[in-house]
């Protein structure tokens, strides 16, 4: 039979290694995760999500007013997103599940057109949504990328070649719903490349790692109590048979994320 005195003297010397073997592995977790990192689908900040950081501050203020008069004329939904990589992935499909992710344009509409720029493949992608293929189909998507789009990037100019693609959309997409869109800049006007716009997704993990340990340091009874702190918030947002409810709080008060999907139409190229 066991000594008493020897088994409680294990667990105490097990209770005492757990904040080590919890650092070891989220450690672990934390490095696994910053190399996968490209390969996670971000939520969606607004109309334009310049993960990249290619964008000016006055391109994506004025293409974020763009895309809002856009879909409040026209109902249709025009997203940017720029990424420094995406793990080695096809653009297509990527910005095909992006889209579904987000949700772009309304359920049962499906008006949303999404822009995809990766500057480490150097390639650009324009998906189109089920409701807007019809004025926007492949070949025209291709146009508006090789007469408006491709001139600018070619030379480095990112952020004016991604507002021009979006001007160029809104321009299709307000002529076929018969309006005039007040906010359509002018074509050509020369901008600046915006300086220290940074994703802060890694460093947000690294941070909620480091509170995590921190509690269970402080104590085992506490480090149970991070559970609910953690996932309340990630229930509230899932229906009660756990299916995702869409981003209509997301994206910076935008509401272009209804739900929305597309059949994989659009065109793209490499610069």
């Amino acid at each position: 039979m066991k000594n008493p005195g020897v088994v409680r003297a294990s667990r105490m010397d097990w209770s005492r290694n757990v904040p080590v073997v919890l650092l070891t592995i989220l450690t672990a977790l934390f490095i696994s995760g910053s190399s996968g990192a490209q390969d996670a689908i971000p939520s969606p900040r607004g109309a334009v999500n310049d993960f990249a950081g290619v964008m000016s501050a006055g391109d994506v203020a004025r293409t974020e007013a763009l895309a809002r008069e856009v879909l409040e004329k026209t109902g249709a939904a025009v997203v940017v997103a720029t990424f420094s990589a995406i793990g080695g992935h096809d653009i297509q499909e990527y910005a095909n599940r992006l889209y579904s992710f987000w949700g772009i344009g309304k359920r049962g509409q499906d008006r949303g057109v999404l822009i995809v720029l990766v500057l480490q493949e150097r390639t650009i992608w324009i998906e189109t949504g089920y409701g807007v293929e019809g004025v926007l189909p492949d070949g025209r998507v291709g146009e508006i990328l090789d007469q408006k789009v491709l001139p600018y990037l070619k030379r480095g100019e990112y952020s004016r070649g991604l507002a021009s693609s979006v001007e160029a959309i809104s321009g299709v997409l307000a002529e076929e719903a018969g309006v005039t869109l007040t906010d359509r800049p002018e074509a050509g006007r020369p901008v600046g490349r915006a300086a220290g716009q940074r994703s802060g997704g890694a460093g947000s993990w690294f941070l909620i790692l480091f509170i995590l340990l921190l509690l269970l340091l402080m104590g085992t009874r506490k480090g149970r109590e991070i559970d609910p702190l953690l996932f309340s918030g990630a229930r509230r947002r899932a229906g009660g048979d756990g299916d995702f409810e869409g981003f209509e709080s997301f994206g910076g008060g935008f509401g272009g994320f209804g739900g929305g999907s597309s059949g994989g139409g659009g065109a793209g190229r490499h610069f």
